[in-house]
């Protein structure tokens, strides 16, 4: 994609990929727009590992069409999922007047780290 450089004025190529892996904070959530189109929302806890103390980051991500349908279906609270994509942030005023800018990572490939009938087949295993 081709971004324009506020100081030259020229069209640029600029790298946006990220890819993280972490724990999903809570249960994936779905919205539908008015042509049907599948956008699903996930709070991703990432650790740092080079921290000195524990720190812990959250992480927006979005995902769209098949890939949030099956997010919704397999993902689950406290599931570890590697996700990569891109960053975004929009800006908005909040109701105080204060200009926000949420920055979110929009996913373009995520895969299950965890999936429910492995962990249950795995405590079966354990518990005989």
């Amino acid at each position: 994609m081709l971004h324009e450089d506020a100081r030259t004025g020229r069209k640029e190529k600029n790298m946006n990929n990220v890819s993280i892996i972490g724990r999903l904070v809570k249960d994936p959530e779905i919205k539908r727009t008015e042509d049907g189109k599948t956008i699903c929302d996930l709070r991703f806890a990432v650790d740092d590992p080079f921290s000195k103390e524990d720190h812990t980051d959250f992480i927006n991500v979005t995902v769209f069409g098949n890939q949030g349908e099956l997010c919704e279906r397999y993902l689950r609270k406290g599931f570890m999922a590697g996700i990569s994509g891109r960053i975004r942030s929009d800006v908005y005023t909040d109701s105080a007047g204060v200009k926000r800018y949420p920055v979110k990572l929009v996913a373009e490939n995520i895969q299950f780290l965890q999936w429910p009938e492995r962990e249950n087949a795995q405590e079966a295993a354990t518990n005989t």
